[in-house]
Order: structure tokens, then sequence, then C-alpha cells
């Protein structure tokens, strides 16, 4: 994964674990407004076949609105993507895009307001599913600061005394 993804290792079979996602998406108020099956596009268009890989594309509607209303070339980055692929082994990978880049916006603050806003919520998604079937009822879900990206990884394991 690259620096731009926050991805985990879910444990679960993968129509589970879409299920999970779905579910978790609707707590965080996203709309699935769009799901390709690329295993199945793929042999449609060119008789290729891959892993089980499903995108989602979700959004918050209000929030599109209002950051379309101030910056119509947002919509370049809308809706966000949900990925999840099928590792094979009875788990999955559930990746998104780590929008920490834009909440650094200092000329347009709404849009990096809405950033962190957005990024928040598909961490927040990520450690749902990350933890379902792995928790006793007497304990809680994992916050999105638990959920660490790539590049954080990357960054603590340059530090110096680091052990992986």
């Amino acid at each position: 994964m690259g620096q731009y993804s926050i991805s985990t290792l879910v444990k679960l079979p993968f129509d589970r674990a879409l299920r999970e996602t779905h579910r978790a998406l609707a707590e965080e108020e996203f709309v699935v407004i769009t799901e390709i099956d690329l295993q199945a596009e793929l042999v449609k268009k060119l008789g290729q076949q891959i892993r089980r890989y499903t995108i989602l594309g979700v959004w918050v509607p209000s929030w599109e609105y209002q950051a379309l209303s101030r910056e119509p070339d947002i919509g370049l980055l809308m809706p966000s993507h949900i990925c999840l692929w099928d590792n094979g082994d009875g788990t999955c990978t559930l990746a998104t895009a780590d929008l920490k880049h834009l909440c650094h916006t200092e000329e347009n603050p709404p849009l990096a307001e809405a950033a962190r806003a957005v990024n928040a919520r598909l961490r927040a998604v990520v450690a749902s599913v990350q933890f379902t079937g792995f928790l006793d009822a007497s304990e809680q879900r994992p916050t999105p600061a638990t959920i660490e990206t790539n590049a954080e990884r990357a960054e603590r394991a340059d530090k110096p005394g680091h052990l992986p």
C-alpha cells in the first residue's frame, strides 16, 4: 500500500466483510452511491479473472453539497472510495484513501475542515469492520485514532530504536 491509504486486514470472509462494511458506512452516515464488482467487470470486459474485489463509491450528500458550493472542482475527489478484496485465505483487505494531505490546505480552510471530517469517518469505518467478530459484547469498538495509516507505520519504523 502507498502512503495515501488507510488499510487493514479483516479476518472475515469476503461476503461478511462486505456486509459489515455497508453497516459501518451507514453508521457513519455514508451513502453508497455505486458498487462495482471489479472481478465481474474484468471478466465481462477483458475475459480476465482476478480475486473478488469490490469498490464502493460513498458520500455524505449534505457535505458534498456544501463542498461543491464553495469549490466546484472538489467534485474530482468525489465520491470517496472504499475497496475490499479477498486475500484468498479467509481474510480480506479493506482500504480507503487517507485524506490527511487535504486536511492541511491552508489556502482553503473549509476544504481542510471537510477533509478532516470525512477522513475521521472513513477511519471509523475501517476500525469498525476490522474488529467486527473479534469483540465480546462488553468491549468497545476502537476509535479512528487507533487505525494507523501505512505512512504512519513507515514513519514510526524509520525512527531510531523502533522494533518491528
